[in-house]
């Protein structure tokens, strides 16, 4: 008919497989099926890595739609699992919590990229060996570091990623709650 707008619609065809669209066989292994999709231990585990903080028993097994018990000993078989493989993660339990956190010793290497970083590279550094070390005196920072640290133990402090007290000639630096929070350590 005269005036009449013809629309083309074209149907969204699949592509024929190709050697390079076509998943081999150990990609295939790898893809996910409903069956571990579903699996308790693989959603207690990535509820853990999401929380950034210390998950209930209760809190897992409402996730994993398990028993509270059965939550508490998965994430117990998860942190075996994570030893195991000497893996740079690691999950920290007790009675009835667990908790996902990258492990101290590599905590100094990844810090920049946590939330919340605003301190030099030095600072971060510095931080890095106080928190390893669980608290340690300003004095012995010399041994590890040259040239000033005073400025940067005050950033530390400025930014309070670090407590300071009094001790003989010298000051204790202990790692604080909001260290331990920023850089997801549980509290040692």
């Amino acid at each position: 008919m005269p005036g009449e707008a013809r629309v083309t619609v074209e149907s969204e065809q699949t592509p024929e497989p190709t050697a390079e669209t076509t998943p081999t066989r150990e990609e295939s292994a790898l893809q996910p099926t409903e069956e571990t999709l579903l699996e308790p231990k693989r959603v207690i585990e990535a509820a853990l890595f999401l929380a950034n903080k210390p998950l209930s028993f209760a809190e897992l097994a409402l996730f994993a739609k398990c028993k509270v018990k059965e939550a508490g000993q998965i994430a117990g078989e998860l942190a075996i699992e994570y030893v195991q493989r000497n893996s740079s993660l690691r999950i920290l339990l007790d009675n009835s919590t667990a908790k996902l956190e990258v492990r101290p010793e590599f905590l100094a290497r990844v810090a920049p990229l946590s939330r919340n970083v605003e301190l030099s590279k030095k600072a971060s550094r510095m931080l890095a060996l106080i928190a390893s070390k669980g608290g340690m005196l300003q004095a012995e920072l010399k041994k590890f570091f040259r040239g000033e640290i005073y400025a940067y133990v005050r950033e530390l402090k400025d930014h309070e990623y670090v407590t300071s007290e009094k001790r003989g000639l010298t000051r204790l630096l202990k790692p604080t709650k909001k260290f331990h929070e920023n850089f997801q350590l549980a509290q040692g």
